[in-house]
């Protein structure tokens, strides 16, 4: 299954319209969707984007929960209601809103980051200052990945 990988930088044009990297379009793409879903983070000054599956992942939480609960609402209102399904351009650009790009600081470049399923789209200094952040965290969560292959320790429980 392709996912989103890898990070690259590019610059965003006047009209605000910037290349997607050709992974991601062939991932979005091989999903049935010639173009993203890209909506301001709840977690931080970044873009969360993805293909059509992804989106339909966070349709189905959402769906979890009561339909009249202020957490679904809150929830729906940046999910959903701030979302933006961005289609690919002749070039594989797509046109960030300006919403957006002001919600991640992003003037006249933007950094993608894979992250498998999803995205982001961050003010490349940003990127830099949240990376340096995370190398450091990731050290201490290195025990939570488990081998999917791994046998268990011998003599240990199952």
């Amino acid at each position: 299954m392709e996912s989103f990988r890898g990070r690259f930088t590019n610059k965003i044009d006047a009209k605000g319209r910037v290349s997607l990297p050709a992974k991601f379009r062939s991932v979005a793409t091989s999903q049935g969707m010639s173009g993203v879903v890209c909506f301001p983070s709840f977690q931080g000054s970044f873009i969360e984007g993805s293909g059509p599956r992804f989106a339909d992942s966070v349709l189905q939480m959402l769906d979890r929960l009561d339909p009249f609960s202020p957490e679904r609402n809150m929830l729906a209102s940046v999910l959903i209601g701030d979302s933006a399904e961005l289609m690919f351009d002749s070039d594989g650009r797509i046109l960030l809103p300006e919403e957006l790009r002001a919600h991640a600081g992003i003037a006249d470049e933007a950094t993608f980051v894979g992250l498998g399923e999803k995205f982001q789209i961050w003010e490349p200094k940003a990127y830099e200052a949240f990376r340096a952040e995370a190398l450091e965290k990731a050290r201490a969560y290195g025990d939570l990945l488990k081998s999917p292959t791994a046998l268990p320790p011998a003599g240990g429980a199952r």
